[in-house]
């Protein structure tokens, strides 16, 4: 039985030919491209910057996720003949992220029952993109580890600092703004280097 831990032997397997070019790039831009104008609109209804009234700032989140859920299966159709979708790496980058996006979800929708249950602070909300940004830490350090660039190996750590820093915000407006910044720097900037290392040719 082979006993190295699981990363490490996945590690093994990319580097011995399975390994491809990363194909996460355009969903990086897509997600991140959604979330940063609602983390703006978020801030823009909490403070009062637009004549919206508060109790409407969830349906800003409820249009984020319908959206971003369609267009990031339109995305994944796009790539069916790409060559790389079956590679060690990008399996096992896919699955680490689309963890991470239930992750958040299950978070969220916890936080929203337990508000109309009265068992939770509205403060809770505040949280749901610092757990993000955790997700977003582990999904890099995973894709580091299976052979991708070493500056996601940093990204996962930056992704990390932003998820400890953040708590100094909570509960303050500020919060929306940094998270909108930390969401351009952890999801729009890399994908778009991914995006431009993407195999352009179909197979078969």
């Amino acid at each position: 039985m082979n006993e190295k831990p699981d990363l490490e032997y996945l590690r093994d397997v990319a580097a011995s030919g399975q390994y491809a070019p990363s194909l996460s790039g355009r969903f990086f831009i897509w997600w991140g491209g959604l979330a940063a104008p609602a983390l703006l609109a978020h801030w823009s209804i909490i403070t009062g910057m637009v004549a919206i009234p508060v109790q409407y700032v969830g349906l800003v989140w409820l249009a984020y996720g319908m959206i971003g859920l369609i267009g990031s299966g339109l995305l994944g159709r796009g790539l069916r003949n790409k060559p790389g979708t079956g590679a060690v790496n990008n399996r096992g980058e896919a699955a680490a992220w689309r963890s991470v996006t239930w992750m958040v979800a299950a978070y969220a929708i916890g936080a929203v029952v337990a508000a109309f249950l009265g068992r939770g602070h509205a403060i809770l909300f505040d949280t749901i993109p610092l757990v993000a940004f955790a997700g977003y830490g582990l999904s890099f350090n995973v894709s580091a580890q299976l052979g991708g660039a070493r500056w996601m190996q940093g990204m996962a750590v930056l992704a990390w600092l932003f998820s400890g820093a953040g708590l100094l915000l909570v509960g303050t407006p500020g919060l929306y703004l940094f998270a909108a910044a930390a969401v351009g720097i952890l999801a729009i900037l890399p994908g778009l280097v991914l995006l431009r290392g993407e195999p352009a040719a179909e197979a078969g």
